[in-house]
């Protein structure tokens, strides 16, 4: 059984071991392969694990020769249950230099507070010997305990963001769909993957192969790296009237020290009354309680994503004490944050 997939189904992937001591430098007819290690964690994303290799199949499929190489790997060589409940077996993680060209952390629902210091070891060790590492969603915050992230632009999944963050407030950390910097990529996930992956599909190859890769799954084109993650506001709101549309923008980037209504209204050259006019149309609430409530949202993130203590999410979401922060999330969500957070730790989540 050789070290890397060819060309299965992604089923049959899902199924089929590698053993990584049997590698050997291997040689196509156009040059050497390129060889990628899928680093899997406890309950990662199907979807980011397919937008990782299934560009790397259908390259071998267009090109009618199996360039690309992946492997599974993990610390204990043991079987990895996805998120979705799918188990894929995997190959303990070398303990003697291979060669790679690229390694990619897919992240897990908790890698916010997984840690191994194996994986952390094995990719620094694949950094020093100039591999390209990656991390998918979470993976990020992996590379980050890693010490990879230092002086490069970063991201993760975008409901982690906040977390991320709070927990790296050194990092240079952005809601791109993507960042690659200094031989280290970070993406949100999910889809974003793919992008990423034909980005580096695009620099093995050109940009006509990287887009045939892409029309090769009905996808229309990777995104740029600086594309946002999430919809725009007029989507996710499902309104178009620009200054609501500024004034949630505003609201957004001033959740640790909320503004104050009046300064929200001048900064938009409106009056108080037009702007609670404009939420009350489009949004049917005020806009005081718009912003209350993407300020709960906030620390709704933080209590699952993070190991803040309450009362610095309170900071954090621009609440005066954690007294007034506890009695607005209990009239949100039904329960306090400390028991909302005993929920995740029991459940996995709220």
């Amino acid at each position: 059984m050789t070290f890397f997939a060819h060309c299965y189904s992604f089923i049959d992937i899902v199924k089929a071991p590698f053993d990584p001591y049997a590698l050997q430098p291997l040689k196509v007819a156009d040059g050497p392969v390129y060889r990628t290690g899928v680093v899997l964690t406890p309950g990662f994303s199907m979807m980011s694990l397919s937008s990782i290799v299934e560009p790397l199949r259908g390259a071998n499929r267009i090109e009618g020769r199996d360039n690309f190489h992946w492997c599974f790997l993990s610390p204990h060589g043991t079987t990895i249950r996805s998120s979705s409940g799918l188990e894929v077996e995997t190959h303990v993680l070398p303990r003697r230099e291979i060669t790679l060209d690229m390694i990619v952390v897919c992240g897990g629902q908790d890698d916010e507070n997984y840690s191994d210091r194996r994986i952390l070891d094995f990719l620094r060790s694949a950094k020093r010997h100039d591999a390209l590492v990656g991390g998918v969603s979470t993976g990020s915050f992996l590379l980050a305990k890693a010490g990879l992230l230092g002086g490069c632009r970063c991201t993760t999944h975008w409901d982690y963001i906040n977390a991320f963050r709070e927990r790296f407030p050194h990092l240079d950390i952005c809601s791109d769909v993507f960042a690659m910097e200094r031989g280290v990529f970070t993406c949100g996930g999910g889809i974003a993957a793919m992008d990423v992956m034909l980005e580096i599909i695009r620099q093995q190859r050109d940009d006509a192969f990287a887009n045939s890769v892409a029309e090769n799954f009905v996808y229309g084109g990777a995104r740029r790296h600086d594309s946002s993650q999430r919809m725009s506001l007029c989507m996710r709101l499902g309104v178009s009237h620009p200054t609501l549309l500024k004034a949630v923008s505003l609201m957004e980037m001033n959740s640790e020290v909320p503004l104050r209504l009046p300064v929200v209204a001048k900064r938009l050259n409106v009056s108080q009354r037009q702007l609670e006019r404009l939420f009350e149309a489009h949004l049917q609430c005020t806009p005081a309680q718009y912003y209350l409530r993407l300020r709960l949202s906030k620390a709704e993130s933080l209590l699952r994503h993070s190991a803040l203590a309450v009362c610095d999410i309170a900071v954090a979401c621009g609440f005066g004490s954690a007294t007034n922060f506890s009695r607005a999330y209990r009239l949100r969500f039904g329960c306090a944050p400390s028991a909302a957070r005993y929920r995740v730790a029991k459940d996995g989540r709220l």
